[in-house]
């Protein structure tokens, strides 16, 4: 699963294509009218409203530029102890790394792993076991890690409020990479390479960070978890249940398809689906989410 952004190469490595969330409890607040008008955009792939599911992928992108190659996000990785998610709960057989060598790419060959923040999903394939400890799985990559996410993660840790799933994945996914000396803190602006800058996206987490891609005639913004489901592009004003700071969250996701309309900018979130990322139109007083089927 490719695309290009320029002259960028982007690889989708999938961990899980069809993790589901009760559409109420993840969603609350969501429009039912709304997604029943736009329910052929948005069934069978992103939702079963029969069901009421929000339907979900776990994924990583790997992106191709320069002669660098970065990793974003990095998944929920194998014998993680996870028992809230029993699909995930010290599994075993993934593939996952070798769709990541099926699309030519050797875990060694990773230069950079971007976190976008620090939840469960996005850590997991950081560390892999190894002789009984956790190890880098990509030996060769810098890992960055927002300053503030990292720091205000490790604050709930050690003062013992960062929710069991979290902490676990604190110390297995996270803590093992920055006791290895592999770490970069990163903050607002932090250049990767030529048009390539880290932009925070508080809310989900208060220290959740995005790439934007800015090239001559492309744009792109891998946004995280800035925007979970489409059915948030059509309702903008829904936030996650996850999200430390709903309303921040709003404006932050807001701020995204705003500009996004504006500049024909590529909306690459962490977790669709189908084509994996869309461009913005507006639509009356709200937005709605283009699909290239070049994606899918």
């Amino acid at each position: 699963m490719r695309f290009a952004i320029g002259d960028a190469t982007v690889d989708v490595i999938v961990d899980d294509d069809d993790f589901g969330l009760p559409l109420a409890e993840f969603l609350p607040g969501y429009d039912r009218g709304l997604i029943e008008a736009h329910r052929t955009t948005l069934e069978p792939v992103f939702i079963d409203l029969a069901r009421g599911v929000a339907k979900h992928a776990i994924q990583s992108f790997v992106v191709r530029t320069g002669g660098r190659t970065l990793l974003i996000d990095a998944c929920i990785g194998e014998h993680k102890d996870i028992p809230e998610i029993p699909a995930w709960h010290r599994r075993r057989g993934s593939g996952f790394l070798d769709r990541l060598r099926a699309c030519g790419v050797d875990p060694a060959g990773i230069d950079v792993v971007f976190c976008t923040h620090l939840h469960v999903d996005h850590v997991g394939w950081n560390t892999r076991r190894d002789n009984g400890r956790w190890q880098p799985t990509f030996p060769n990559a810098r890992y960055l890690f927002g300053r503030r996410e990292l720091a205000d993660w490790m604050t709930q840790h050690d003062a013992g409020r960062a929710p069991p799933i979290h902490a676990r994945a604190l110390e297995q996914s996270v803590i093992p990479i920055v006791e290895a000396g592999r770490v970069d803190l990163v903050d607002d602006g932090h250049q990767l390479g030529p048009g390539l800058r880290l932009v925070p996206l508080p809310g989900h987490t208060s220290g959740q960070m995005g790439l934007m891609v800015d090239y001559a005639q492309h744009r792109a913004i891998f946004c995280g978890d800035a925007v979970h489901n489409p059915v948030q592009i059509f309702q903008p004003d829904l936030s996650t249940s996850s999200c430390t700071d709903p309303q921040l969250a709003r404006e932050t996701r807001t701020n995204i398809l705003a500009e996004a309309a504006d500049s024909g900018r590529l909306v690459i979130p962490a977790h669709f689906r189908g084509p994996r990322c869309a461009h913005i139109r507006r639509d009356g007083g709200g937005y709605a989410p283009v699909f290239d089927a070049r994606h899918g």
